[in-house]
């Protein structure tokens, strides 16, 4: 089973690793450059970069944490909402970056379905957010086992949900700004958002595989029912 996870560990890296690397270089080689500059077109390069940190790289290890480390519960716990913290910090910065880009160079916000999809993805994601830190990570005084286990796959449908509109927004961002530059003709800077586009799918199919495939979680799974006894003993002391 070790060897299995390893498998599907070492694929699920690659198909976050390879986007990063292939946004930068996209940026770098077709699109100038990154500068946060007041009215400089390359602020809005910054959007790409954050979000895919943000939603393939950060958020996409939060999600596969339950899954993959083997660590108590307890810990995998923290380190899915930090992770999932750090990556809702990373796309408002990408969201910062387009806005103050539309607005310093008169483009209206919010016009395309791209920035729909990306809007609504956001919204879900921080909704998520909030509602696993007050069910999961006693923000709720009395969010006992019974609301944790009603909810839980709630939790787990609206991740895979997340990760799925993160993908539309992510292609068919790439599509729109490949339109926008107009190359003109079919070429590298077009297998490059091709490449980008096919790793973003594989990262979201291997996501979803790891969530439902059956893989067994590397920590008892009789641990989530003790949380609550667990808490109750760290209050007392």
């Amino acid at each position: 089973m070790m060897s299995k996870h390893l498998a599907w560990l070492l694929l699920f890296e690659v198909s976050a690793i390879l986007p990063l690397v292939l946004v930068i270089y996209w940026v770098q080689t077709y699109l100038k450059g990154f500068k946060w500059e007041e009215n400089n077109p390359s602020k809005f390069n910054y959007h790409p970069l954050f979000m895919i940190i943000g939603f393939v790289f950060v958020m996409g290890h939060s999600v596969i944490t339950f899954r993959i480390l083997p660590l108590s519960h307890r810990k995998k716990k923290y380190i899915h909402a930090t992770l999932n913290l750090l990556a809702l910090v990373c796309v408002i910065i990408g969201l910062t970056a387009v806005f103050q880009n539309h607005a310093e160079n008169g483009y209206p916000p919010l016009y395309s379905l791209h920035s729909w999809i990306g809007i609504c993805t956001f919204s879900v994601l921080l909704l998520q957010a909030l509602a696993g830190l007050s069910v999961f990570q006693d923000l709720v005084d009395g969010a006992r086992t019974e609301v944790r286990r009603t909810y839980k796959p709630y939790h787990i449908a609206a991740g895979t949900f997340i990760v799925t509109m993160a993908t539309a927004t992510m292609i068919s961002g790439l599509q729109e700004k490949y339109g926008f530059v107009n190359p003109g003709r079919y070429g590298a800077h077009a297998m490059v958002i091709l490449f980008l586009g096919v790793c973003i799918m594989v990262w979201a199919g291997t996501i979803i595989f790891i969530l439902h495939s059956g893989l067994e979680k590397n920590s008892d799974e009789g641990e989530y029912d003790r949380i609550p006894e667990e808490t109750s003993n760290l209050r007392s002391q």
